[in-house]
């Protein structure tokens, strides 16, 4: 076997019990019960029996099983030679576990699970996972090797005929020859009009927005969406979908009919709804960009009225010394006031300043109204195309808009008498209402910006939108909720019925306040005031100078007994012990890799990972072509695999002894490093901390050093929405209990989050001062925190949490079980106003753990330095991605959303190469050294980072050849 098994692995999934070993000491001698126990562990771990010729060895579970019985590993040398004993045994063990064994039933049910499967997904490799997690959970033993990769690629293959036909049988005549249309060139066309489809927007624009509302139109008049695809899981909807985005119109026409017909309706099924996002997506950047064009502007006209400003100050504070100066008449103070500033003057400056009182200066809302014309090059269009619907009372501004929609498809051009105003906020009515009449362009514009805002919000929602539509599709069946409820609830160590959260919460808190101020006397660094709590700066451990100095040895020591490596010749060495590139290749040919697929794969990893880019990496490579590097970039690595590809990673990192210096990979700290993005597309946005257009990867690590997870955002959007995603859809097998963030991770939801998935959130607040700390119960004594918690806005009353506590539990389990995802949800759940009892539930419940967070965080030094320690590894991380991402001056040139994922991949498992590579070589240098010959303190090797080395060659070679100079 090439993989390593991590110990705390076997610990976790099949570690020894005290009625095992009652079983095990039936055995009389030493070898006997090595090997009994060993294939007992094996098949707890694998849940499969250990090949016999010879005996399977895992040298992980042979260690692990020596250890606790205290005897020798080479007992089972002895044991290998006695195959009936070993026969004996594995009866025994199927017996004593209560397994079955795979037979012809067994195979039937498996056969009938998988074709389920295959009707949700596409991924060979995810089917695999689901097969032996069904024969676990039914406990059954895997069969022979090669057994459930023929399974699953025949029931693959039958599911996709299936759904194939299927889809066939619904798609009229005529909607099928619109679908074959599609491929066809027509006259003096240079591109198909599916190519057209393919198409996504750039920057946005009112252009770019009518191309998108175009693209729609396209579709519709395919007849497509009649077709009802609701039967058909939406992850194999999305797989046929990116089939088709990456196929040429030769290849789609090289498929049979039915498999080229369903792909296609996939693909524009999930076109259209992604243009639904990518239009409201786009209207929101205009809005925007109106907004903040017309505050801009202002700024940038009080800057150049400045002298007239002044001037005006000076003239009122003139006149109000004047008017205060009781011993002047007030004819006398007229004569001054004249005197002083003379009558043309004081009208120039009543003039200037009327502009900017009631003016066209005096609000934004003007300059907003300025720019009508440009809004309605795209508003009309857009409000036609998409259907608006409430999701909640608060909305108001539906009906508006349905006059609205009316008025632009008409020839009208007035408002009706009774046109709808309620929506328009209290500041911009004087703007809207004028003598009693409505001003068209006004109220127009404020329709608008409430729209934008009721999107935002989650009052309105989308039909057909994945982003923007009805929050009840985020949530999973009712069905499946109730067959986990209890499970989930229970895991999460949370009651399980609602009567018994309020009590449950006051325990809970009122625990916590009592460890604060049990602590609170006794801590030093925390004092109190009229201001609130002071917490002194941590001071950060430092060693005394011997130590200082044998560190400094010890790290020198190192750098000089490390190997130095190019980058290739790395990767080429972490695949040999590894095999991470077998996921990017199908099942059937894994065990018959070739040298030649693995270098381009290798080349394509470091042309996405390193930013050279396909082109570049064919002329600095000999022996590939431009066409194999972009196949393997299209079909192989997809985010499946480089997820599967990173895991492998992160096990060979957790599995090295010297991992566990720095970690158990129990925590972990997740941040963005920012990258310039130049081109002009959706995603890009401007960063002023960045001074750039700049598009951000947001990366995960464990304390361990292992990188698991990342992901490509807009820069402008807060990283906390995406926290959750790399902790539920990470593939790795890391138990992760602690998570740390900075300030931009940080939401109260997150808090609620976490505690529902039995995790605890820890982020690193700034300005923990200003943070609220809330109570539940109003009688008890909080001691010198009383004046903060007695107000009435910081008492939490627990009942409605308990009002909501199932439909609570059922939207974190659907994130979970990734029936939608964390981001996506998480950001429409923030954006719900103070009104929505579901929000209002999930921040008071997650103010109760935040409350108890920053108790903990004030009184407890350890758990600060752990926050600090792990978002210093990601920012170590961070150091490496840049050195690595060196090319084109670290600016992504990727246009796509695919290709950025190919590129924070590709950069993430490069990087986790390197750690793995170093980690590796530190444990060899170690393994090697003499203590005789010098010694050092193994505790020093907490101290030394994987990622702090020189001795690795990013870069590519140059070669001077002289026989040129002439």
């Amino acid at each position: 076997m090439t993989e390593t098994i991590p110990k705390r692995r076997i610990v976790r999934d099949a570690g020894l019990k005290r009625e095992d070993f009652e079983e095990i000491n039936r055995r009389r001698r030493p070898h006997n019960r090595l090997g009994f126990t060993y294939q007992l562990t094996f098949v707890r771990l694998f849940n499969r029996l250990p090949k016999t010729e010879p005996l399977e060895l895992v040298e992980e579970i042979l260690s692990y099983v020596a250890t606790h019985l205290n005897l020798s590993n080479n007992l089972f040398t002895d044991y290998q030679n006695r195959r009936p004993t070993i026969s004996e045994h594995q009866a025994r063990i199927i017996e004593y576990l209560g397994l079955n064994r795979y037979n012809k039933k067994t195979a039937l049910l498996l056969q009938e699970f998988l074709f389920e499967q295959s009707c949700r997904l596409e991924q060979t490799t995810a089917l695999e996972v689901r097969a032996r997690e069904f024969l676990k959970e039914h406990r059954i033993l895997e069969p022979a090797e090669g057994t459930l990769s023929r399974f699953v690629t025949e029931q693959r293959v039958h599911a996709r005929e299936h759904i194939f036909s299927r889809i066939m049988a619904t798609v009229p005549e005529a909607v099928s020859q619109q679908l074959e249309a599609l491929l066809e060139l027509e006259e003096e066309e240079i591109v198909s009009p599916l190519q057209k489809i393919k198409v996504n927007p750039r920057k946005p624009s009112p252009k770019a927005m009518l191309a998108l509302i175009k693209k729609l139109e396209l579709i519709e008049a395919t007849g497509i969406l009649a077709v009802d695809l609701s039967w058909l899981n939406r992850n194999y909807q999305r797989a046929l979908f990116h089939r088709v985005r990456k196929s040429s119109v030769h290849a789609l026409k090289r498929l049979v009919k039915p498999h080229r017909l369903a792909s296609l309706v996939c693909f524009l099924h999930q076109s259209y709804r992604d243009a639904i996002d990518q239009a409201v997506d786009m209207f929101d950047k205009l809005m925007t960009h109106v907004n903040s064009r017309a505050e801009k502007d202002l700024e940038k006209a009080m800057q150049q009225q400045k002298k007239m400003f002044h001037k005006s100050v000076e003239l009122s504070r003139y006149v109000a010394e004047i008017l205060l100066d009781l011993s002047l008449s007030a004819d006398e103070k007229i004569t001054r006031i004249v005197e002083k500033y003379p009558e043309e003057e004081l009208q120039t400056l009543v003039d200037e300043t009327a502009e900017w009182i009631s003016g066209k200066k005096s609000h934004k809302f003007h300059l907003v109204m300025k720019r009508f014309s440009y809004l309605r090059q795209f508003t009309p269009t857009f409000l036609n195309a998409l259907e608006f619907v409430k999701d909640s009372e608060q909305s108001d501004c539906l009906q508006a808009l349905d006059v609205l929609k009316e008025i632009n498809n008409s020839t009208k051009r007035k408002l009706p008498e009774d046109t709808p105003t309620e929506f328009v906020p209290k500041k911009l009515v004087p703007f809207v209402m004028n003598n009693g009449e409505i001003n068209k362009q006004a109220w127009e514009c404020s329709l608008l910006l409430k729209l934008q805002e009721e999107i935002k919000a989650g009052n309105v929602y989308i039909q057909d939108s994945k982003r923007f539509g009805n929050f009840e599709d985020y949530l999973m069946p009712e069905i499946e909720w109730i067959a986990m409820r209890e499970t989930f609830f229970q895991k999460a160590g949370l009651p399980l019925n609602s009567d018994e959260v309020p009590s449950y919460l006051e325990c809970h808190l009122d625990q916590a306040y009592d460890r604060f101020l049990e602590r609170s006397t006794q801590n030093k660094e925390i004092t109190f005031d009229d201001n609130g709590w002071h917490l002194s700066s941590d001071s950060t451990p430092e060693f005394d100078d011997s130590t200082k100095c044998e560190l400094e040895r010890f790290r020198y020591w190192l750098s000089k007994k490390m190997r130095t490596v190019r980058l290739p010749e790395l990767l080429i060495e972490v695949d040999n012990q590894l095999h991470f590139t077998c996921h990017f290749t199908t099942p059937s040919h894994r065990d018959k890799r070739s040298p030649e697929t693995v270098c381009r794969m290798l080349a394509t990893i470091m042309a996405h990972g390193c930013n050279i880019g396909l082109h570049t990496m064919e002329t600095l490579t000999v022996g590939l072509s431009y066409q194999q590097l972009k196949r393997v970039s299209d079909w192989q690595i997809t985010p499946e695999s480089q997820r599967q590809s990173l895991a492998t990673l992160v096990s060979g990192i957790s599995s090295l002894d010297v991992s566990l210096r720095w970690g158990e990979g129990r925590t972990s700290a997740s941040d963005g490093q920012r990258f310039a993005y130049p081109r002009k597309q959706l995603q890009q946005t401007y960063s002023t901390k960045f001074s750039d257009f700049a598009l951000e990867f947001y990366s995960f690590v464990a304390d361990n050093y292992a990188p698991f997870y990342s992901t490509p955002i807009e820069c402008q959007e807060r990283d906390a929405a995406y926290v959750l995603d790399g902790l539920l859809y990470n593939e790795s097998d890391l138990d992760l209990e602690e998570h740390y963030t900075d300030t931009h991770g940080y939401t109260e939801v997150n808090f609620a989050a976490f505690a529902m998935l039995g995790k605890r959130f820890c982020p690193r607040i700034r300005n923990h001062r200003s943070q609220h700390i809330y109570r539940i119960n109003p009688d008890r004594d909080y001691g010198p925190l009383t004046k903060w918690v007695s107000r009435t806005d910081r008492t939490i009353s627990p009942s409605h949490i308990a009002e909501q506590w199932d439909r609570m539990g059922r939207f974190y389990a659907s994130l979970q079980a990734g029936h939608t995802t964390a981001s996506v949800a998480l950001k429409r759940l923030v954006g719900y106003s103070k009104k929505n009892q579901f929000y209002c539930a999930n921040r008071d419940f997650g103010r109760v753990f935040k409350t108890e967070f920053l108790l903990d965080y004030l009184t407890q030094p350890l758990l600060r330095q752990r926050i600090r320690r792990g978002l210093l590894k990601v920012e170590e991380l961070h150091q490496l991605a840049r050195d690595i991402f060196y090319a084109k001056r670290g600016r992504i040139s990727a246009r796509e959303i695919h290709q950025q994922i190919n590129s924070c991949s590709c950069l993430t498992l490069i990087a986790a190469c390197v750690i793995y590579w170093q980690a590796k070589e530190i444990t060899r240098v170690l393994k090697q050294h003499d203590p005789s010959a010098e010694q050092f303190d193994p505790s020093l090797i907490a101290h030394i980072s994987p990622i702090g080395w020189e001795n690795i060659i990013l870069y590519g070679e140059y070669r001077l050849d002289p026989s040129l100079i002439k």
